[in-house]
């Protein structure tokens, strides 16, 4: 099971960065998980291809045998199926509605061909390559998928497509095929050209993301059907760039009542000092609002549905909804893998009839231990799938932190995932500011 968790740890911690990262118009869950599937079944293909490839490598020799391996068999094959998959399922959905949705859907295939690959290597080498493929071979995927996207959906919204589809194709087939070339010629000095072409790669990666970034624009806020003739509400009296108006005709009636209601106080005064109206040549002034024209408060405004506007506090930005959905997947992990327990539930039933048959006491008991080891081992194993799942549930509603906190506590005894999640639960709903957000939702 370790070596499971280590072959599915980088693949989900970059899923997260990469969600995170489409900030605004987020991509619907159903989407990502049928594109995410569909990188996990790529593999059937491309090790269907590859098998018949396997027909021409007696024609080369040497570093010309290492190129066709690497730029052919692996590069050339595995960049098309994740191409056609992502293709196929999302060019024409339409959530497909900006450029970094490109990056995202292909980053999602690639990562499901990703985890079906390192956990055939990581059970079949152990843990040591399983650690180097998590800063080598996965985030090594993970910027092919981000080289496909990004002409992906360029394609999908300028011109030339068919250009940008090509180059959808070519450059990461070719940064996949020099990055294998490298790995697998056994050349020394070709072991260094090697990190600094993988150092190379992050950093196009991250210039990719950056540069389809800017495409992205913060929906505008919704607007009121019952507000209408461009007027708006807010704290602040001055303040039209940021898209709001205070109304003029209200604020002068305000003034004209506070005016009259001072003036008819002292001359109610007067009266009772002097028995009968006196000429004041000093008044004070009206008071004022606590806030001048120049100060905002710390309020943003929120419409009720009657047409009537109030105000509430800014939230503080958080990570909760981000690690609600990684208790989901932990959550749903952890039922499917109580699903192998089962094992020994059908192992023991086995052993118990074989012993009833032939008669033997100690298959029956045997068969007897493991029944109820697997039941026990099953119920628990689920119940925790459970527990993950509502304290994902608590995290999104802000409700229950100190059953958050329990839940992220056990979830850092399962090394090295678990651990991950649980600590950046933690250290996330112990600041003060997500302390407040809990204990104004008892």
């Amino acid at each position: 099971m370790i070596y499971v968790q280590l072959a599915i740890t980088p693949v989900i911690v970059i899923l997260t960065y990469i969600y995170y990262r489409d900030k605004y118009n987020k991509e619907p869950f159903w989407l990502l998980f049928f594109l995410f599937l569909a990188g996990m079944f790529s593999v059937l293909p491309v090790l269907g291809v590859g098998y018949l490839s396997d027909y021409f490598i007696r024609y080369f020799r040497g570093l010309y045998r290492v190129a066709y391996t690497a730029f052919v068999q692996a590069a050339f094959i595995e960049e098309f199926w994740k191409l056609f998959f992502t293709f196929v399922i999302a060019w024409w959905a339409k959530a497909f509605d900006e450029r970094f949705d490109g990056i995202v859907y292909a980053v999602t295939v690639s990562m499901g061909f990703a985890v079906v690959e390192n956990i055939m290597y990581v059970t079949g080498y152990g843990f040591t390559t399983g650690l180097l493929r998590m800063i080598t071979a996965v985030p090594a995927h993970a910027i092919f998928g981000i080289s496909m996207g990004y002409y992906l959906g360029k394609a999908k919204f300028d011109k030339p497509k068919a250009i940008y589809l090509i180059l959808a194709f070519i450059v990461p087939w070719l940064m996949h095929g020099i990055y294998d070339f490298l790995i697998m010629a056994g050349v020394p000095w070709m072991v260094i050209a090697f990190i600094a072409f993988l150092i190379i790669m992050y950093i196009y990666g991250f210039l990719r993301l950056k540069n389809l970034s800017k495409y992205k624009v913060k929906p505008a806020p919704p607007v009121n059907d019952a507000v209408i003739n461009d007027t708006y509400y807010n704290a602040s009296a001055n303040t039209p760039e940021r898209g709001f108006e205070t109304n003029a005709d209200q604020t002068e009636n305000d003034d004209t009542f506070a005016d009259t209601e001072h003036s008819s106080l002292i001359e109610n005064q007067a009266v009772q000092a002097g028995g009968g109206v006196q000429q004041n040549t000093f008044t004070q002034p009206p008071p004022t609002s606590s806030f001048t024209q120049n100060q905002t408060p710390n309020y943003q405004q929120n419409n009720d549905g009657r047409g009537f506007s109030q105000t509430s506090p800014i939230q503080p930005k958080n990570n909760l909804d981000t690690l609600s959905i990684l208790f989901y997947v932990w959550g749903g992990l952890k039922i499917f893998a109580a699903l192998f327990v089962l094992i020994y539930v059908f192992m023991g039933a086995g052993l118990i009839a074989g012993g009833v048959y032939d008669g033997d006491t100690e298959m029956q008991f045997a068969g007897g231990f493991f029944l109820i080891f697997g039941l026990v081992g099953f119920l628990m194993i689920v119940a925790m799938g459970i527990l993950n799942i509502m304290a994902g549930k608590y995290l999104t509603s802000k409700k229950n932190r100190m059953f958050c906190l329990i839940i992220a506590g056990l979830a850092c005894l399962n090394a090295p995932l678990g651990t991950i999640l649980g600590i950046f639960t933690i250290v996330e709903i112990e600041k003060p500011e997500i302390k407040r957000l809990f204990e104004n939702n008892v």
